[in-house]
């Protein structure tokens, strides 16, 4: 009894110090041929894009957040640093891109979403919103902006990037 209870404490004491934790980081692994943690300045160093006119879209259509501007980079050009390995053209079908914030919240894309479709132009790393850094969400989110309901893959506090082979 006293073994659950412990395990049932370090399960919840885990969940609830991560929730909302502060990362000044981004950690790209996996399937990659450089494990990476990635800062705001190492962000800076890759082309920065810009964009207006943002809408968190939730699944009830409503417009929970707005961005007048916006500057972040590709999650692609994050990946093509970080190097993706694939031994055989055949195996991009396979992989699978995890993008995780400090909450566990994950949302996924395919290889070939990102790199063969117009959504992965639209992919990005946000570092700053209406022209002040990120403080509310975390240093760095997460959009989709091609997607219809744009909130269900809008990451705040984001901390990780996972390649993964289905």
């Amino acid at each position: 009894m006293k073994a659950k209870y412990i395990l049932m404490l370090m399960f919840f004491w885990g969940t609830f110090t991560t929730f909302g934790q502060n990362t000044t980081t981004i950690h790209i692994a996996g399937k990659v041929e450089h494990e990476l943690t990635l800062t705001l300045d190492d962000l800076k160093t890759l082309p920065v894009v810009s964009g207006k006119n943002f809408k968190v879209i939730s699944t009830s259509g409503d417009i929970r957040k707005e961005f007048k501007t916006y500057q972040g980079v590709l999650l692609t050009n994050i990946l093509d640093k970080a190097q993706i390995k694939v031994n055989n053209p055949k195996e991009k079908g396979k992989l699978i891109v995890l993008v995780k914030a400090t909450d566990n919240y994950t949302t996924a894309f395919s290889y070939h979403e990102l790199f063969n479709n117009p959504t992965g132009e639209q992919v990005l790393v946000l570092f700053e919103i209406d022209n002040r850094p990120i403080a509310k969400d975390g240093p760095f989110l997460l959009i989709s902006a091609t997607d219809k309901i744009t909130g269900a893959r809008h990451v705040k506090w984001l901390s990780e990037i996972q390649v993964v082979e289905l």
